[in-house]
Parts: C-alpha cells; structure tokens; sequence
C-alpha cells in the first residue's frame, strides 16, 4: 500500500506549507496559521511514491508523498494545522486504536483483521489502479518467468513487516523462505547484492525506486489477488465523524483527478 493532469485542484486545499522538523519522527506543517492546533497522522515514511522522509529546501528533513497530500487535504478540510509521526509499519494500527494519532495513512490495505481493530475509509486506490509486483533481479530472469518459479524451498522471498506484500508471500510463495523486515530500503538493498532472489511490493513503489538508483530490477505482476482492496485511512474504531469527513475529501480527490496527479509527481 500501494494510483488530466491538473496541477491542483480544490479550493481548500491551497496550500502554502511549511515543514518544520521537531524531532527524527515527527513532522509539522503549517497549513494556515489561523488553524487552531493540529490533526495527527501516522504514517511508515519509507514507501516513496506514498511517503518517504526527504531533505527540504532548508537543509532539514521533511516528509513527502501522495498520502502526505491526501493527508493535508483531511487537515484543511478539518481546519487544522498537519502533524505526521513517522513510525515503523506494524506500530501503525495499534498507535490509531489507541488514540495516540488521529488517523493512519500508509498504503494500508483494510484487511478483515485489521478492521477489526480499527475502522476504514472508502478506498482511495483500489484494486483496478493498484498492482501488485515482485522484483527479481535482471541476472536471474532465466530462472524466475513467473511467480510459479519462485515457489520452491531454494528461493529466497522477501516483503515488509505487516504489510499485505507479506500475506502475499505467504500466499503465492508458501514453499519458499521468507525475509520479513520492517525496513523496505533493507530488502531492497538484499536484492539488488541477490541476499534475497524476489522481493513482494506494489507496482508504483517498484517503478519509484527503480527510477532512482536500482534499475537492475525486472517486474513480474501478482494476478487473483481475491479480498484485496486496494488502500484505505485508518482510523480509531467508532470514530464516524472523522470518518465521514475522510470519505469526502477522498470523493473530490479522485473525482477531480488530484490521487493521479500526485502519483505521477512523487513517482517520477
């Protein structure tokens, strides 16, 4: 989790942001300085083109991505001020059960178990516009032409803590050894030194980071992924008045094009 071109869009979400860094895993931006506090979300910032941790203009770091902007224009639409607490990937759902953040947005798939934890928004990708993918490493594409070939006892899979790319692992590569691990530049470090031989993720993320420095990578896409929902917001269960909010800023980002904009721009 993990996706025309009008350069923005809703008259709320015109945004003259400013990100200011207040420790290693949080971040502020100043939407309007009239807003009275913040909303806080959590995110795993290691999953460009959805979110990933960046130097900003002023030499200090910020966060960025399409689920960043999705997340500016909940802030707006609540009239507040945007905080993002970037976390490992499988403390996310338990921080919004407990209330310590408002919402979660991570390219996070509404899975039955985690729905029953906490509740979902409407999608905002779905299945139809997110592909799932493994990456094999070029040298091996004569040994691995399809998924199929990757399902044996000698193939070294890997995927990230929690996520739904594990579940997939386990589906479609049951017989293979698995590596999970909570940090994605890791696994994709493993593969490209061919520590791991396949590496389970979704299609945008692969061509983000195949643009920008591991370009020995081939693709092989997942099909009949049955109970996939594409990605949905998380947020504490019962809380329907953030919830309503979230689905509507989700309905005028897809309708006017925005998810597909950002995509293209964090994906390049």
């Amino acid at each position: 989790m993990k996706k025309l071109f009008l350069v923005v869009v809703l008259g709320f979400v015109t945004i003259l942001t400013v990100g200011c860094q207040n420790s290693s895993n949080v971040f502020d931006f100043i939407l309007d300085e009239n807003y009275d506090g913040f909303v806080t979300m959590a995110t795993s910032a290691d999953y460009p083109p959805y979110e990933n941790i960046v130097q900003g203009a002023n030499g200090k770091n910020t966060v960025e991505g399409v689920d960043i902007e999705i997340a500016k224009a909940i802030a707006h639409r609540l009239n507040k001020n945007l905080r993002v607490v970037h976390k490992g990937f499988d403390f996310l759902v338990e921080d919004v059960r407990s209330g310590k953040v408002d919402f979660i947005i991570a390219g996070m798939t509404p899975t039955p178990s985690r729905a029953e934890i906490i509740d979902f928004s409407k999608s905002y990708y779905t299945e139809e516009s997110v592909v799932q993918v493994v990456l094999i490493h070029k040298d091996n594409l004569s040994l691995y032409q399809s998924i199929e070939d990757l399902n044996s006892a000698t193939v070294r899979v890997g995927a990230q803590t929690g996520s739904i790319q594990a579940e997939f692992a386990e589906t479609f590569t049951p017989l293979a050894t698995a590596k999970i691990l909570q940090d994605l530049k890791e696994l994709l470090n493993n593969l490209e030194n061919k520590q791991i031989d396949a590496l389970f993720t979704e299609d945008e993320v692969a061509t983000t980071h195949m643009n920008n420095g591991y370009e020995n990578f081939i693709k092989l896409q997942l099909s009949s992924l049955e109970g996939y929902e594409g990605n949905a917001v998380g947020v504490k269960k019962g809380n329907s008045e953030l919830l309503d909010v979230i689905n509507e800023v989700i309905d005028e980002l897809l309708s006017d094009g925005s998810i597909t904009t950002w995509l293209s721009e964090y994906s390049s």
